[in-house]
């Protein structure tokens, strides 16, 4: 799936979190997002399916203008869009299984085709053994990794993470990158990534996009924006390389 965005403003009252943003993403491509807190990475993705309104702008996928659809017609682009939370956002009364297909149940599939597909995709993220566990038993690392088999389990044709490590204690960390670098490796999902994961970003990513006070300010390949960077925020993160 394409993504096209042109022109996307937002403010809260007297701030501007998105300044006219343009941005352009190929079918197939990892985009990875990176800037400094509060330059507008979350809002912006978070625009891509509507989770936050924009101001102005527009915004394409595979052609459709998403800001000028309904809402039966946004739930249903919704499902082709997958999302991965800060925040785990689990149902803690529900098993893991559960709380993965919850929302295919809900949108009228069969219950055991759907099982089916949670147990499948819960292997993906090396979590099937615990397809009957409740969240509250599980590490943060884990509880993030149920997080993505619910984005992964409607197929999506595009993947949007919104700083997906941010909430984990450090040594947590390194589990659900793993994770993610072997969906970039091993499927063809176009995806878009918030994050501050330098080394992350330099394994996985097709183009870096860096964004400072609600702007891009420089986009490339990892090889060009971390080895000679045009920006003050790309030699802030080049910095935490040599460092």
């Amino acid at each position: 799936m394409m993504l096209e965005i042109r022109g996307l403003r937002k403010s809260y009252g007297q701030h501007v979190a998105l300044d006219g943003i343009d941005l352009k993403v190929s079918k197939g491509e990892t985009v990875v997002i990176m800037g400094p807190s509060g330059c507008g990475k979350s809002t912006l993705i978070r625009c891509v399916n509507r989770l936050t309104e924009p101001d102005s702008g527009t915004i394409l996928l595979d052609g459709t203008d998403v800001l000028s659809l309904n809402n039966r017609e946004l739930q249903d682009l919704r499902r082709k869009v997958g999302f991965v939370f800060q925040q785990f956002n689990l149902i803690g009364r529900l098993t893991v299984l559960d709380n993965v297909v919850f929302h295919l149940v809900l949108g009228g599939m069969d219950r055991e085709q759907a099982r089916a597909k949670g147990y499948a995709v819960l292997d993906k993220v090396g979590l099937k053994s615990a397809a009957d566990r409740r969240p509250h038993e599980l590490s943060g690392g884990q509880q993030q990794r149920v997080g993505i088999a619910r984005a992964l389990v409607t197929n999506p044709e595009i993947m949007l993470w919104d700083e997906p490590t941010a909430s984990l204690d450090p040594i947590l960390v390194g589990e659900v990158l793993e994770v993610m670098e072997e969906l970039v490796r091993t499927t063809a999902t176009t995806m878009v990534i918030v994050t501050h994961e330098v080394s992350f970003a330099r394994k996985a990513a097709h183009r870096v996009v860096f964004m400072d006070h609600g702007r891009v300010v420089e986009q490339g390949t990892p090889g060009e924006v971390f080895v000679e960077p045009q920006s003050e925020v790309g030699r802030l993160y080049r910095k935490l390389l040599v460092n």
